[in-house]
Formats: C-alpha cells, structure tokens, sequence
C-alpha cells in the first residue's frame, strides 16, 4: 500500500484486483436493480389502492372532479385587489461619480 501525506491528512491507496472490482461493480447494479423493482411494485399496489379511495370519497361525498368555475366560489371568499406603482432603480454610489 503506498501512503501519501497531504499536509495532515493521509491517504492510503489501495490496488484491487480486477475480479474484486467486477464483484463491487456486481453487487451496486444488482441493488441499484433491486431497489427500482421494489419501489415499481410498490408503486404498482398503491396508486391503484389510492384511485379506489378517491373514487369512495367522491362517491361517499359528492365532491365535483376537476376544477371549478370563478363563480362557483364559496359566498364568504374574500378577493382582494390592489393598485400596484413601478418605482424607478435606486441609485448607487458607483452611478453617481459617473
């Protein structure tokens, strides 16, 4: 192993063999695999569980789907209007030597 110094900080660098780094290289594919399967199955069985739920909500509430409409709006809603004035750029000191 060949040490080098870096001021206070060691590092040591090791030499693996090419059938080791395969194996590693192996083994972070084979999770990296196995985690995108898991998180599709999960994914597979809880969007439709979650479809049905929201299909019971509407059906048990009435609830409309999609949007609604502006005049559609609850009566107590407030809408609040303003008048907005563009100010001009404060001046730096730098602009101001020119």
């Amino acid at each position: 192993m060949n040490e080098r110094s870096y001021g206070t900080f060691r590092a040591r660098v090791i030499k693996l063999p090419a059938w080791q780094i395969a194996i590693i290289g192996a083994g972070a594919a084979a999770l990296v695999l196995t985690l995108a399967v898991v998180a599709t199955g999960i994914f597979l069985l809880v969007f439709p569980v979650m479809i049905a739920l929201d299909w019971f909500y509407r059906w048990r509430h009435g609830k409309p789907r999609g949007r609604t409409e502006t005049s559609a709006r609850a009566p107590d809603a407030t809408i609040i209007t303003t008048d907005y004035e563009v100010l001009p750029p404060e001046r730096s000191s730098a602009d101001e030597r020119r």
